[in-house]
């Protein structure tokens, strides 16, 4: 894993070289020289199929779903001139030029809730980059970076987008979707377990110091709960 660690940081390097200079380059290596983490993981394995919509709808009324693909999807947003606020668009940019799609739920024309899918290699490191296998080639897939506006928190809307999202990969052919939380973060572990047909594949350490990665994984059935 370690490999692998190295190989996504000279991804990200060259194109950070390429597409911002030398400068910022060395700002952003400073940066993640300096930065620790000790993190905990959850890895959770979906294998999509057909569902009963009425069992995800959310809370409230007038919700729509887009879903993004391309940068000129992105734009066609802007010029209706959508409230964006909880979408940076520079990142979804890149993101997307990467091969990531977006879901995004409106309430009106306010943007309620977004969520990521990586569909390459280049477009996980982008949102999500800790290095656990997501085998893109077999028609699997990572999610990640959820957000719901706080206006509109504990309405259904992360489990509606979800299956939106479920249902459109399905429809690509998509066989799995992988994603990960933090052990101690409940609510995202509560919204995977509502889609169901999932299981808790492995717990995951990931130890970052002094510019390096440190990944381990562990089944879940060789080891019990923290």
């Amino acid at each position: 894993m370690i490999t692998n660690a190295i190989s996504t940081r000279f991804y990200r390097a060259k194109d950070i070289y390429q597409k911002e200079g030398f400068t910022i380059l060395l700002k952003k290596i400073f940066t993640s020289l300096i930065s620790f983490e000790n993190s905990s993981f959850y890895i959770d394995e979906f294998l999509l199929q057909k569902r009963n919509e009425a069992d995800f709808m959310p809370r409230i009324k007038n919700v729509t779903c887009r879903i993004i693909e391309t940068t000129q999807q992105l734009d066609e947003l802007l010029k209706d001139g959508l409230d964006l606020s909880l979408l940076d668009i520079a990142k979804a940019r890149y993101r997307i030029e990467k091969g990531a799609i977006v879901t995004l739920l409106f309430v009106g024309r306010e943007l309620a809730w977004r969520g990521w899918v990586a569909m390459t290699e280049q477009a996980k490191n982008t949102f999500n980059p800790h290095p656990y296998k997501v085998d893109f080639l077999n028609y699997e897939v990572c999610g990640g970076d959820a957000l719901t506006h706080i206006k509109y928190r504990r309405q259904g809307l992360n489990t509606h987008g979800d299956y939106r999202r479920n249902e459109f990969l399905t429809g690509k052919g998509i066989k799995k979707i992988w994603s990960i939380a933090l052990i101690n973060n409940i609510a995202s572990q509560g919204t995977h377990d509502k889609l169901g047909e999932h299981r808790r594949y492995a717990k995951a350490r990931y130890i970052r110091i002094f510019g390096l990665q440190f990944w381990k994984e562990t089944s879940i059935k060789a080891t019990d709960d923290d």
